[in-house]
């Protein structure tokens, strides 16, 4: 095989890969898992300008040129599922090329193209060039690593001067001083490269004096690169690698390195996120080959090249197997350039022998490696795109149900108002968990999407006056959550059918239910100025506030009667006239007279933020009376104030301020029963 038609080859086989690593990329999987949030949120800290050596974390440290990266990426890309995995996606691409170049480097066209294909194929990297983990960037890093160690130093037993550039080991050097900041499997590359130079100098004793300064020079640059990190890990060892490193030691035992081992060929890693659970990390054909490369290597360990090869194998074990939940595919990206030459090795070294000089056989072997390269993209395609994208296991560590909703959102667009439901909208703590909302925004494609947001659970926000919209409730369950004369409107909607999680996304249209019911309340649902500036006459809604806010009234059809202690539900009815208030809240009293309220409850169930003209959210407030409350009649009232300044908004009257709050109904207390003190 000539280098040119390797090129050909190695040039289809990229196709391939491109071709399993990005169809269906928005989709497959369906959404982000936890980890992969995790670093996505990083990427908006990289955006505010927290760029850090590593981030601390309560899993531990996590690298910080990742994050960086996939910043940069997205800035021209986009976000979303596609944008936030294309960066992986390019670096496993990469890494194909890469480790065709370093088969050729080394060894010859044959082995180069043997060891891309089996990268092609490999099921743990497509997984992995569809995630948003540092992981991601190990199969590229150790792959360039050691292209520049076999183009900077001597790999042959001829050493010449002439073959030294600087440019090489420049690369070199920056290669291993950025990957600290990458992945703790770097220190493990680093190692593996310092003991291949070691045994260069000191055991071949084959470098010549220029070669001795450039590696110098590339040792040197590696240490100033690092030194930041070095620095950071002084001051907070516990987040360093070589602390996460040395956890890992203390907890592994030696069933684990020998699982991981054996999952290369026979069990294989059980996390769905890694891999199909139950498929060997290659088959047992390949695993052979790569069995047959190794030993090649340690017969010939003399030569520099075939040492490269062990010491980087050698060295880089423990950061494949010694990991916490080992087997760990994701992990072992770490090995796999030096699998995939090692079975690029064993297969030229099958070919070559005697058996196969006669053409017949020569050419069967040639067969059967197209037969076995068949297969392997046909057994890849059928596990990725049908058995691992249906695996019940996989939807829920990904947050596939927020993913189908994400997905539904990007097609349908926000032409018509979406209102999500999340009873977390208000949280407002710095070191929150992100929300529901916010991890559903992440995974989809759109670059903006207009929505509105409520707990649903106590309020139903109906967009522009009860014009047809759609309300996502993230979870299955959730409507049933919703307050039984809320579901009564729900009922009125229908739930979106096809691949949802059931009742999630419900379109719903009442302008007329809505209208009928405003006009109900003004002769069914009479209110009353406050005390201080008028006499409790009944006055028919809808009442105006300050701030652009209208109370259209309140469901006059509840329960009257309560013991001490109850909850009263308080149902009313608001519209948006215009800009809103960002900080506004409801208030709910119950009072005993004018002032003396039994029961507060300052709550508002909508995001005050995303309110548009139109608006009209009906909010049910619970509001708990006081255990020590006498049996009496007792008046209920409402009103709003901002937030930020508690200062409340006006009553107005003919758009004059007429007081603050407006006075609703009248509930009775009953006084507790009698409890039968003899039977105590």
């Amino acid at each position: 095989m000539t280098s040119k038609m390797s090129f050909s080859l190695v040039v289809i086989l990229l196709l391939v890969a491109a071709l399993l690593r990005s169809f269906d990329l928005a989709n497959l999987p369906q959404g982000f898992s936890e980890d992969e949030i995790i670093n996505i949120r990083l990427v908006d800290n990289v955006r505010q300008g927290d760029i850090f050596a590593f981030y601390p974390g309560e899993d531990g440290g996590r690298e910080g040129f990742y994050p960086v990266f996939v910043a940069f990426v997205t800035s021209f890309v986009g976000e979303g599922t596609i944008g936030f995995r294309i960066a992986s996606l390019w670096l496993s691409m990469l890494s194909i090329a890469i480790i065709y170049t370093l088969g050729l480097h080394l060894f010859n066209p044959v082995v180069g193209v043997l060891a891309a294909s089996l990268v092609t194929v490999n099921m743990s990297s497509i997984l992995l060039a569809r995630a948003v983990s540092s992981d991601a960037i190990v199969l590229f890093w150790v792959s360039a690593t050691m292209l520049a160690l076999a183009r900077s130093l001597p790999v042959y037993r001829r050493t010449r001067v002439v073959t030294s550039n600087i440019i090489s080991f420049a690369a070199l050097g920056a290669l291993l001083g950025i990957g600290f900041y990458v992945h703790p499997s770097s220190l493990f590359i680093a190692l593996g490269a310092m003991a291949y130079i070691v045994h260069l100098l000191y055991v071949r004793d084959i470098m010549f004096r220029q070669r001795r300064s450039y590696t110098g020079f590339a040792i040197l640059l590696m240490l100033i690169i690092s030194m930041p990190y070095v620095i950071s890990s002084i001051n907070l060892p516990q987040y360093s690698a070589v602390h996460r490193i040395a956890s890992d030691y203390n907890v592994m035992q030696l069933h684990s390195i020998v699982d991981g081992l054996l999952a290369i060929v026979a069990q294989g890693d059980a996390n769905p996120l890694h891999n199909l659970p139950g498929r060997p990390l290659v088959d047992a054909f390949s695993g052979l080959f790569m069995l047959v490369g190794v030993l090649i290597c340690f017969m010939r360990r003399h030569r520099p090249r075939f040492m490269l090869m062990l010491i980087m194998f050698v060295l880089t074990l423990p950061a494949a197997l010694i990991v916490e939940g080992s087997p760990n595919f994701h992990r072992m990206n770490v090995l796999l350039p030096q699998l995939a030459i090692f079975f690029g090795m064993g297969v030229y070294s099958v070919i070559r022998a005697p058996i196969f000089a006669d053409f017949v056989f020569r050419r069967m072997a040639v067969a059967g490696l197209l037969v076995l390269l068949v297969i392997n993209i046909a057994w890849t395609a059928t596990d990725l795109y049908a058995d691992w994208r249906d695996n019940e296991e996989v939807l829920p560590l990904v947050n596939g149900g927020l993913g189908q909703i994400a997905h539904y959102l990007d097609v349908v667009g926000d032409e018509i108002p979406v209102v999500f439901c999340n009873a977390a909208w208000d949280a407002v703590h710095a070191e929150r968990a992100i929300g529901i909302s916010d991890k559903t925004l992440l995974m989809m494609n759109r670059s903006e999407f207009v929505y509105r947001e409520a707990d649903c659970s106590q309020s139903l926000l109906l967009a522009n006056g009860g014009e047809k919209q759609r309300i996502v409730f993230f979870d299955e369950a959730a409507m049933d959550g919703a307050h039984p004369y809320l579901r009564e409107w729900l009922a009125q909607g229908q739930s979106v059918m096809g691949k949802l999680p059931r009742n999630t996304v419900i379109e719903l249209e009442t302008v007329q239910l809505l209208a009928d019911r405003a006009g109900a309340l003004t002769t069914t649902a009479p209110l009353s100025y406050a005390p201080e500036v008028a006499a409790l006459e009944p006055i028919a809604p809808p009442i105006r506030f300050g701030g652009n806010l209208t109370l259209l009234g309140y469901e006059p059809d509840v329960k009257r009667e309560f013991l001490p202690g109850e909850i009263v539900d308080v149902i009313t009815y608001w519209r948006v006239e215009g800009a809103f208030l960002s900080d506004i809240i409801l208030k709910n009293h119950v009072l005993a007279d004018p002032v003396t309220p039994i029961g507060i409850r300052d709550v508002i169930s909508v995001n005050p933020l995303m309110l548009r003209e139109r608006d009209v959210f009906i909010q049910v407030t619970p509001v708990q009376l006081r255990e020590t409350t006498l049996p009496g009649n007792y008046i209920v009232s409402v009103g709003a104030y901002r937030q930020s300044d508690q200062q409340r908004l006006p009553v107005l009257k003919d758009d004059q301020p007429h007081g603050d709050r407006i006075f609703l109904y009248n509930i009775e207390v009953l006084p507790l029963p009698a409890t039968d003190e003899s039977g105590g």
